[in-house]
């Protein structure tokens, strides 16, 4: 008997490892790519990119959370973004009746992007209830997800077993980075400041 006929679950672990490696791997070369590009990169670009990745998610079916983790950002920033820019509020609705209009990702189902996103955020120590929400998805969706395709459980497991080593020992996991916007405004002349 083939040995591969024997442990096909230890082939699917090896191949979900790999596969959440090149998840990792694809995330640390765009940034190495736009760092080579521009190596004092500033806010507004890097926003518009932001700005791009949250259009593209809500065109593949994802809801505000999922658009939000697309860009790297908070969902109240992304509803900031929305109320302040106009043609950006514009675009992500139009981006999302475009995916509502050919049924996309229909409700209880997730996308090959959407499923990037919950394994990404798995694997940095998101709750995969959380995560699961963030795609559009429920618990019992996901759980009924894991058990009808046993490789989606495996990256699922392969993604939690890479937050427990971020994580160490503890138990909870580790915040992880927020995304902080910084408004800089005009020079405040000394003499103002100092009657502040």
């Amino acid at each position: 008997m083939d040995e591969q006929e024997q442990d096909p679950s230890g082939d699917r672990r090896q191949w979900a490892a790999t596969v959440l490696a090149g998840l990792g791997t694809a995330e640390d070369v765009d940034r190495a790519l736009t760092t080579a590009l521009d190596p004092h990169p500033d806010l507004g670009a890097e926003n518009s990119v932001r700005r791009a990745r949250a259009v593209h998610a809500a065109a593949l079916g994802l809801g505000p959370a999922g658009c939000a983790a697309a860009a790297g950002i908070p969902e109240p920033m992304l509803a900031g973004w929305r109320a302040q820019d106009p043609a950006f509020d514009a675009a992500l609705a139009s981006a999302s009746a475009l995916a509502e209009a050919h049924r996309v990702a229909p409700p209880g189902k997730v996308g090959g992007f959407g499923l990037r996103l919950l394994l990404q955020s798995v694997a940095k120590g998101v709750h995969a209830g959380t995560a699961a929400a963030i795609v559009g998805l429920r618990s019992d969706q996901l759980l009924r997800l894991r058990r009808t395709n046993p490789q989606v459980s495996a990256l699922l497991d392969a993604a939690v077993q890479q937050a427990r080593g971020l994580r160490g020992n503890d138990r909870r996991p580790r915040r992880g980075h927020a995304y902080r916007l910084v408004h800089v405004s005009d020079a405040v002349p000394p003499e103002e400041t100092a009657q502040r």
